[in-house]
């Protein structure tokens, strides 16, 4: 069943959609590489609980590892720190193109479509100005004759 919807009524969620702004990339990069990282948080925040379980007087294995709460926590941060490093060197750019490839397949992306359609229009004109030119220098060879 299609139901169809009034222009009046798509006019007015076109006024409640706020619009989107033209921003630079540092805002949302930084935002993904947050989201990406975040099970490293995750796993820090269980550690950190764990500070309980530091100080606890019935397991003494995190004070054995470190006599100092303070390398415990370093310890920490340059986990995160690698991961982050791990993350921005080796995962993201997997992820970006398995996405891609994903994408791009059985016809899914239209853009996709598009750059094929222009890259086949692009070698059309590229012969049709090689075809002109050697016309061109055909006729100024002649001319010199």
């Amino acid at each position: 069943m299609h139901i169809d919807i009034p222009k009046v009524t798509l006019n007015m969620l076109s006024r409640l959609i706020p619009q989107q702004r033209s921003t630079s990339t540092r805002l949302g990069g930084l935002l993904i590489l947050v989201g990406e990282t975040m099970f490293l948080f995750s796993l820090l925040n269980f550690i950190m609980i764990t500070r309980i379980q530091y100080y606890s007087s019935n397991d003494t294995l995190f004070r054995t590892l470190f006599p100092e709460y303070i390398l415990f926590l370093g310890g920490m941060i340059v986990v995160a720190l690698i991961g982050m490093w791990l993350t921005y060197v080796y995962i993201f750019p997997s992820k970006q193109k398995f996405s891609q490839e994903q994408a791009i397949k059985d016809g899914r992306s239209p853009m996709y479509d598009r750059l094929v359609q222009m890259h086949g229009e692009m070698h059309e004109m590229q012969s049709m100005i090689k075809q002109l030119q050697e016309q061109v220098e055909s006729l100024s060879k002649e001319r010199k004759t």
